[in-house]
C-alpha cells in the first residue's frame, strides 16, 4: 500500500512552468527566438529591452529599504528559488554556467545576411537521423524504416497499421509500439494518422497547460472546426471564455506537421553559433555564440516598484505579481538557452578540432550521450538544443547535427566516423584510374589496409549515397 502511494506521488512530478519555458526556447533556431522575444514584449507589459550600455539584470533593493510583506511581493527575487527546485526530471546534474569564458567581442554587431544557408534536408531525412538514437530491438528497425518511408511530405502516415504488418509480415502490435515511438519524434505530431491525432501528439508535449484542448479535440474536433462554442461549453461545463481560449491555444498548433521541409522555397537560417580561426593562428578556434540577434531584456523597473507600493490596490498587485513572475521565467530560460547552446558548441568543437581546420573527412564518431554525459544533461535536452540549429565554420555554415554520426569498427578498435569514410570512398573514386576503376571489393580492400573494416553491401550503399555510378558504368575506354 505504501509503495503504491508513493509511485502515485512521483507520477506527479511534472515539468515546472520554468522549464517548460526554456526547453520551449532551447528547441527555436535563433530567427524563430527572435520571434519568440518580439512576441513576450507585446504581450507582457513588465518585460523591455535594455537599454545600450545598461546592464541586463535587475538591481536589488537594499535590505533595509524592504519591508516583510515587500520581499514576500517580490516575483523576480523569489522566482530564483524555484528555478533551483523545477528540475524534478534531472535536466541538469552540473551548474548552469558551462564556460565563464566570455566572447571577446560579444558585443560586435553580426552581418546575418553572409551566414545565410539553404536547408538541403527533406523530412525523412531528418527522421532517419533520429532513428539512430533510438533504442530499437533487430526486428523493430525494418518496422521503423517502412513507417518512416510511408510518411508523406506533410507529416503524415499514409499506410495504415494493418498494411505495414502485412508488408513485413509481423503483427499490428510491434508495429503500434514502434510507431508510438517515432511519434515522440520532430517535428511535433509527424507520422500522426490523421489530423486528430496529430494535434494530440502535439497537445501532449503541451503538458498540463492543454488538458482542456486536449478533450476537446479527442472528443468533439468536429465542433471545433464549426466553432460551435456554445455546445462545447455544455458538454464541458466550462464557461465560453475558457472554451475560446482552449480553441485558440488549439488553433496554434501545426495542422500539417512536415510543412517546414516542404516549402516551395529554401529555407534560409542564421547560424546560432560561429566558429572562427584566431587572428594569427593556425588552428586556433574562437567562439561566439550568436545572440546578439536577440534582444536583451529585463524588468521594468516602475512595474517592480509599483508591487512594492502598499498603495497599489489588490488587483493590480496579483496581475503586476503574474506578469513580474512571467518576464523573469523568460529572462532565466533565455539566460539558460545561451549557456546550453554555448556549452554543447564547446564541447563539439572540444570533440572535432580537426573538422574546423581540415574539414569533414576529420570528422569522429560523437554520439548525443558523449555530449549530455560531458554537460550533466539528459540526452533529449541535447537532442532538442541541436533542431535545426547551425553552426558558422570555416568550411562553411553546417547543422549542429552533422558532428553527429554513427561509428564504424576498426583494426584497433577506435570507431571511424560514417562521414570519414564517405568522404574517404568519394576521394577513392576521384583519383581511380577511369579506365581500371575500383570494384567495390577493391575499395573494401583498400580501406581494410587502412585499418576500416567495412562490408562490401556497405561500400555499395555507401556509393549510391555518393550517387557514384557502378564499375561497369564508370568504365572508360
Amino acid at each position: 500500500m505504501k509503495q503504491g502511494l508513493k509511485q502515485a506521488q512521483q507520477q506527479k512530478f511534472i515539468l515546472s512552468p520554468q522549464m517548460r519555458e526554456y526547453l520551449h526556447l532551447l528547441h527555436l533556431p535563433v530567427a524563430d527566438l527572435r520571434r519568440a522575444v518580439d512576441q513576450a514584449l507585446e504581450e507582457n507589459p513588465t518585460l523591455e529591452e535594455t537599454v545600450s550600455g545598461e546592464p541586463p539584470d535587475i538591481p536589488e533593493p537594499s535590505a533595509s529599504a524592504r519591508s516583510r510583506e515587500d520581499e514576500e511581493n517580490d516575483s523576480a527575487a523569489a522566482i530564483q528559488g524555484e528555478w533551483e527546485n523545477s528540475d524534478p526530471l534531472g535536466f541538469f546534474a552540473a551548474p548552469v554556467d558551462f564556460s565563464k569564458r566570455p566572447a571577446a567581442d560579444l558585443r560586435r554587431t553580426l552581418d546575418f545576411q553572409e551566414n545565410l544557408l539553404t536547408r538541403p534536408e527533406s523530412l525523412f531525412d531528418f527522421l532517419e537521423w533520429q532513428l539512430n538514437f533510438l533504442d530499437l530491438a533487430e526486428k523493430e528497425r525494418p518496422i521503423a524504416m517502412q513507417i518512416i518511408g510511408n510518411v508523406a511530405e506533410d507529416g503524415y502516415l499514409t499506410a495504415t497499421v494493418d498494411e505495414i504488418a502485412d508488408t513485413l509480415g509481423t503483427n499490428v502490435g510491434d508495429v503500434l509500439r514502434v510507431l508510438e515511438k517515432i511519434q515522440k519524434f520532430d517535428p511535433p505530431g509527424v507520422a500522426a494518422r490523421d489530423l486528430r491525432e496529430a494535434l494530440l501528439i502535439q497537445l501532449e508535449r503541451k503538458g498540463a497547460d492543454g488538458a482542456l484542448a486536449k478533450e476537446i479535440v479527442r472528443e468533439h474536433l468536429d465542433l471545433v472546426a464549426k466553432r460551435d462554442f456554445k455546445t462545447l461549453s455544455r458538454i464541458f461545463n466550462q464557461s465560453e471564455t475558457a472554451i475560446k481560449t482552449a480553441v485558440a491555444f488549439i488553433g496554434k498548433l501545426e495542422p500539417k506537421p512536415g510543412r517546414s521541409f516542404y516549402a516551395e522555397d529554401a529555407v534560409a537560417v542564421t547560424p546560432d553559433a560561429t566558429i572562427s580561426i584566431k587572428d594569427g593562428t593556425d588552428n586556433d578556434l574562437e567562439i561566439r555564440v550568436n545572440d546578439e540577434y536577440v534582444p536583451k531584456l529585463r524588468l521594468n523597473a516602475e512595474y517592480r516598484k509599483m508591487l512594492r507600493d502598499r498603495n497599489t490596490d489588490q488587483q493590480t498587485r496579483d496581475f503586476l505579481k503574474t506578469r513580474l513572475a512571467s518576464g523573469a521565467d523568460f529572462i532565466k530560460a533565455l539566460e539558460l538557452r545561451t549557456s546550453t547552446i554555448r556549452g554543447i558548441t564547446e564541447e563539439i568543437v572540444r570533440a572535432q578540432p580537426l573538422f574546423f581546420t581540415r574539414g569533414f573527412s576529420y570528422l569522429r564518431p560523437l554520439r548525443l550521450k558523449d555530449i549530455a554525459e560531458r554537460l550533466g544533461l539528459h540526452e533529449s535536452t541535447v537532442s532538442r538544443a541541436i533542431h535545426g540549429k547551425y553552426m558558422s565554420t570555416p568550411q562553411g555554415t553546417v547543422p549542429y547535427r552533422s558532428f553527429f554520426s554513427q561509428k564504424i569498427e576498426t583494426r584497433d578498435g577506435i570507431g571511424e566516423s560514417q562521414k570519414s569514410i564517405l568522404e574517404r570512398i568519394r576521394s577513392l573514386v576521384k583519383n581511380e584510374n577511369p579506365r581500371s576503376p575500383l570494384s567495390d571489393e577493391a575499395i573494401v580492400q583498400t580501406l581494410k589496409a587502412e585499418g576500416i573494416r567495412i562490408a562490401r553491401r556497405t561500400v555499395s550503399k555507401y556509393r549510391d549515397i555518393l550517387k557514384i555510378l557502378p564499375t561497369h558504368l564508370r568504365r572508360q575506354r
